[in-house]
């Protein structure tokens, strides 16, 4: 677009509008009358689109230029800041002229009166948000009367088919304009694609054994982040195998007599060997009887902790790292073994299953990814994370009379147990002119697309569609790579084709 721009830049720039007559050559301080022999350009830099119109340019006169500035990450009006206009000739001296934001926003009125006849770059520079914004039009002629200058205009050439849609309609509904590309695309089939747990982020705590649940701190509950290895409660065994309550409490007395008694005899033992009235081995042996009464005590005290007495229990522990999904554990509740009591997963580990007719199963080479659609956008699931080739397509299940092919994606914005629309990358590609899906109207079943051929006109354009990839769509038909198409507001533009009076000039300059 620029290249051309500048082709046509010292011919007055894209297109003028008649009327009016040209400025008295006394009065070359005066300032012009809009739309009295304007020439209106389009100029694209990284953040901005500017949309100038002005009068021929002439030695001595003073100039307006009637700036119109957009952002184009929102097309929505610039309405702060200063821009700088200037006339940059070859000697390195600069005739410009500067204006804050007017009463209109996004409109910025800036005269500049050039010093002499000539060949100058005309240069615009935004001043706004802390950063600036540069549009280098390229070399303008500013002719030596303004006589001649008005003679330079080009004579109006009328195109029915062209679309008045003025700045100031743009800017008060949502719009949107994006360049049309050429490059690589990659040919897709459509497929429904479920979104599951990998098989190695997803586990199951269970009761090992039949009891009674105890819970220390905070009982688990879905959405809690957990650790691998972290305790997430513990199961109180109940009784079997024959025991009761009552002979477990007997054989703790039991045992506690047992040991008093070792101790006893171990500290007699001690006094008589002292005294040389027996020999060393008896004290050892009493020892040994105090190690083991000990450890019958021991034993009996943690069978009878593990019946709900206050033992630590049967702990259960988490098998991995990552959210609980769902949780049953409720304090003091009874339950079976095997009973299933949480689920762990980490939902950023994903598998993209996609599920491939079988007619078309046989198209496919190696799939080499796959775009998805998130709330009414198709993305590459690239955006969505980091995804790599599990399976493809091995074999066509009877059942179903589908082929599963499957991408594992690390990443959080997608949520197990969805199902999305799906297209997977075939691996086959071509070179290919496209545009922002969102560019295609559906005329009658015929596809459309409406171009910005200037800042405020625009052309219907009928296209053939073809590949379908990354929120992309291949577009055969009277279209460019560079020229940019209307993605948000193109019923208001098509409404504008056939209303213009509605939607034209209403320039408040």
């Amino acid at each position: 677009m620029k290249k051309m721009l500048l082709a046509l830049v010292p011919l007055a720039l894209v297109t003028a509008c008649s009327g009016g007559s040209p400025q008295d050559a006394a009065s070359s301080e005066s300032h012009d009358d809009h739309g009295a022999g304007t020439i209106k350009l389009t100029h694209y830099a990284a953040d901005t689109e500017l949309f100038v119109e002005v009068r021929p340019l002439a030695a001595g006169s003073r100039r307006r230029f009637d700036a119109h500035l957009s952002w184009l990450a929102d097309y929505r009006a610039v309405t702060e800041g200063t821009l700088v206009v200037e006339l940059i000739w070859p000697d390195g001296t600069i005739d410009s002229g500067k204006a804050e934001v007017s009463d209109t926003p996004g409109i910025f009125r800036v005269s500049v009166r050039a010093s002499k006849a000539g060949k100058p770059k005309l240069r615009f520079r935004l001043q706004a948000k802390g950063r600036e914004s540069v549009h280098e039009i390229g070399e303008v002629i500013v002719h030596p009367t303004p006589e001649a200058a008005a003679a330079s205009l080009p004579k109006e050439a009328e195109d029915a088919d062209a679309i008045p849609f003025s700045k100031e309609v743009q800017w008060k509904i949502p719009f949107r304009a994006e360049a049309v590309t050429r490059g690589v695309m990659a040919e897709t089939i459509p497929v429904p694609v479920d979104v599951r747990l990998s098989p190695d982020a997803e586990a199951v705590v269970a009761a090992p054994v039949a009891g009674i649940v105890r819970v220390t701190g905070r009982v688990p509950a879905a959405g809690m982040q957990v650790q691998r290895g972290q305790q997430l409660g513990s199961i109180a065994a109940q009784l079997g195998g024959g025991e009761d309550l009552a002979g477990i409490d007997l054989a703790i007395r039991q045992a506690r007599i047992r040991l008093e008694a070792a101790r006893r005899e171990v500290a007699r033992m001690d006094t008589l060997v002292g005294a040389e009235s027996v020999p060393q081995r008896r004290l050892d042996e009493a020892r040994t009887a105090e190690r083991l009464a000990s450890a019958e005590l021991a034993a009996a005290q943690q069978r009878r902790g593990a019946l709900g007495g206050g033992g630590a229990g049967v702990p259960l522990v988490a098998p991995i790292s990552g959210r609980i999904l769902s949780a049953s554990i409720v304090r003091g509740a009874s339950v079976q073994a095997g009973a299933e009591l949480v689920k762990i997963g980490n939902p950023a580990s994903l598998w993209l299953v996609a599920r491939v007719p079988e007619a078309q199963a046989a198209r496919l080479g190696t799939p080499t990814g796959i775009d998805v659609q998130i709330d009414g956008s198709w993305v590459d699931a690239r955006e969505a994370g980091t995804i790599a080739l599990v399976q493809g397509t091995g074999f066509v299940d009877p059942a179903t009379r589908t082929a599963e092919v499957v991408f594992a994606l690390n990443g959080t914005r997608l949520r197990p147990g969805q199902r999305l629309q799906g297209r997977l990358q075939t691996g086959r590609t071509r070179d290919a002119i496209s545009v922002p899906a969102s560019a295609i109207v559906n005329e009658g079943g015929q596809g459309v697309i409406y171009v910005q051929t200037a800042g405020e006109t625009f052309a219907r354009r009928p296209v053939e569609t073809g590949l379908r990839s990354a929120g992309r769509v291949e577009v055969r038909g009277e279209i460019r790579a560079g020229e940019r198409v209307v993605t948000q507001g193109a019923a208001a533009v098509r409404a504008a084709a056939t209303s213009p009076n509605q939607f034209g000039h209403g320039h408040a300059h």
